[in-house]
């Protein structure tokens, strides 16, 4: 948190760094103090985690998750990670590392602390320290600095503690090596798939054992729900056949939604920005205009950008790329667009620092003539047309329908015709609702004898009545024996399948002289021989990872796996082939592994530490407070 801190102070903007303080100090309990067990949450040792404490790191936790998910976490999502229980756990973890530190004799000095908040510019004053700023800046965060620096003593105690444990955490020569080695050594394999379908003329298919697999497995086979349905339809095609559109309008709408038929004008710029608070101001333009001159006077503004300019874009020579007007801030815009191609503008401000501004390039307005448009104007107004008198006219029918009492009387009293089906599922309606999402999900809701409201769907506007309705049953066997047969046959099959592989890998692994190759050729499944891999890739081509994994326990004094490995509806039966040593000449490698070694280290370590002082520490934890 320290580090954190340090590197945000570095920032211009005080107000976040402001901000970052606050978390800081409320997460880690400002000031805290043995209160006793009153309102605690946990006790550690006798030193109480307070119900405030829990409950501003919680929201803490919150808010990150919160970020994650784009700002709303998904429902149920706090009940599912046990995040309460989360939260309090690592304020413990880390009340525990504090009282242990110090027992280690770890100590944070006044001069460390006062040297640590010289160091952040936050509080500095044209480099130099400033008390007056530091009060007001803490004042206003809501902060005395007794508090303050009581958070930022424990903040700097578990640095040393994290630093000091990381001590011991060293990888030798030989343990790198031998790691290495192990992690990287490449193995290849003998291998064979037995694969089900081959046994499936072995199945003895009889009527009796049909019908023992269908007693056993007929839930599978229930069937969907299925309704007959009248409906009326009134579609947006058959409207818009009757519409004719006037030219005026085509020419009106053209004239007043000219955004839709072209591409305005866009730029290409590249900026350079320094960020800036009230406090800096000054100091920032000033900087900003060297920039300028030195852009001005003829270096390379893009060199510039990736030296001075303080957002996302300085990697790519601040280049943002081709904007029209409206996407970026107004004084911003008014700039760009004010450019001659090439020319620089002078300092511009913002809510987000001082810009300069190079145009790169301009793409020319492109408006589409009112000729290349006018079809697909009468289209759109002919459906919004058809649209409004689809409703009306559906409207007016339900309505009627209503009053005559059924979609049914309606249909004689008007010598209106229906459309019927017969009997069908939601995954296989007739052609004509087979676009129909809206339609087929009302149908299915709905109850024998029930009439639906006005279904809206893309095509127009439905009203259905369902004429009856099948709910799901089991079948009898005679109605659904081919797939029953078929799905006997399969497994039956796997069984079959999975039998066979299992005798040969028993007879390869008891037989000192029985030969792989000519094994899998007695019994016509032929040998592969896989890429080389190992537990750092773990890829080869063919090979599931199932079969990579136990591969990876194979070696010359133990070339066969224990059981045969089921993978993609398959069986695999291998040996280990030959091996790889990882050998010493991958310098760039091993460094990386030996970074990746220590930080494991590193982290057994602090666990096995952290798990210690939980098990000889007294600690209990208020359980109403997960609730």
């Amino acid at each position: 948190m320290l580090d954190l801190l340090r590197r945000k102070a570095q920032s211009p903007y005080l107000q976040g760094t402001v901000l970052v303080i606050i978390v800081v100090f409320i997460f880690w309990g400002v000031g805290k103090q043995n209160t006793g067990s009153f309102n605690a949450v946990a006790t550690v040792n006798g030193e109480s985690i307070s119900l405030q404490e829990f409950d501003q790191a919680f929201e803490r936790t919150m808010n990150n998750y919160r970020d994650q998910f784009g700002g709303n976490l998904p429902k149920g999502f706090i009940e599912s990670f046990n995040l309460k229980k989360q939260v309090i756990h690592e304020l413990i973890q880390k009340s525990l590392l504090l009282q242990g530190g110090k027992e280690m004799g770890m100590y944070v000095s006044n001069d460390e602390i006062q040297n640590a908040i010289k160091e952040m510019t936050v509080f500095q004053n044209n480099g130099v320290f400033d008390v007056t700023r530091y009060r007001e800046v803490l004042k206003g965060s809501r902060l005395t600095p007794t508090k303050f620096e009581a958070g930022l003593q424990s903040d700097m105690l578990l640095t040393k503690v994290g630093t000091g444990l990381a001590e011991f955490a060293q990888v030798t020569p030989k343990e790198l090596d031998d790691r290495f080695r192990f992690d990287n050594s490449e193995t290849r394999l003998d291998y064979a798939v037995f694969k089900p379908e081959n046994y499936t003329g072995k199945v003895s298919v009889t009527d009796e054992l049909l019908a023992q697999y269908f007693e056993k497995n007929k839930e599978k086979y229930m069937t969907q729900p299925q309704v007959k349905i009248k409906y009326l339809s009134f579609l947006l095609k058959d409207e818009m056949n009757k519409i004719t559109v006037p030219e005026a309008e085509v020419e009106q709408y053209y004239n007043s939604h000219q955004e839709e038929f072209g591409q305005p004008e866009k730029r290409r710029a590249r900026h350079i920005i320094l960020k800036a608070t009230e406090q800096d101001k000054q100091a920032r333009r000033a900087e900003m205009e060297k920039i300028l001159a030195r852009a001005r006077a003829g270096e390379d503004f893009a060199a510039l950008a990736r030296q001075y300019s303080e957002d996302g874009s300085a990697a790519q020579g601040g280049d943002l790329g081709f904007f029209s007007r409206g996407q970026m801030v107004k004084p911003f815009e008014d700039a760009v667009f004010g450019l001659q191609k090439g020319q620089i503008s002078d300092i511009v401000e913002t809510q987000f620092g001082f810009h300069i501004m190079q145009l790169e390039d301009i793409q020319p307005a492109n408006i589409t003539p009112l000729a290349g448009a006018k079809s697909t104007i009468e289209n759109k107004l002919k459906k919004q047309q058809a649209l409004n008198n689809a409703f009306e006219k559906a409207n007016e029918a339900y309505e009627k329908i209503i009053f005559a009492g059924s979609l049914a009387k309606y249909a004689e009293n008007f010598k209106v015709p229906l459309a019927e089906t017969d009997f069908f599922t939601q995954t296989a309606p007739p052609a004509a609702l087979a676009n129909e999402s809206a339609v087929l999900d009302t149908a299915f809701s709905l109850k024998k004898g029930e009439l639906s409201s006005i279904i809206d769907s893309p095509q127009g506007y439905t009203i259905l009545f369902i004429a009856d309705r099948k709910e799901p049953a089991i079948p009898a066997l005679a109605e659904v024996k081919e797939r029953v047969t078929k799905d006997f046959v399969a497994a039956e099959a796997k069984t079959l399948c999975q039998k066979d592989a299992e005798e040969t890998l028993a007879a390869l692994r008891g037989g000192k002289d029985v030969d792989f190759s000519q094994k899998m050729q007695e019994k016509g499944v032929t040998v592969h021989v896989s890429e080389y891999f190992s537990r750092t890739t773990r890829t080869s081509k063919d090979l599931p990872q199932e079969v990579i994994t136990v591969g990876l326990t194979l070696n010359a004094s133990s070339t066969y796996p224990e059981k045969v490995v089921a993978a993609d509806n398959a069986f695999y039966l291998c040996r280990f082939k030959d091996k790889k040593d990882a050998g010493d000449n991958d310098g760039p490698a091993r460094k990386a592994f030996a970074a990746q070694l220590a930080a494991e280290k590193k982290k057994e370590l602090m666990d096995a530490w952290i798990d210690y002082l939980t098990k000889s520490g007294k600690i209990t934890i208020n359980e109403k407070y997960l609730n």
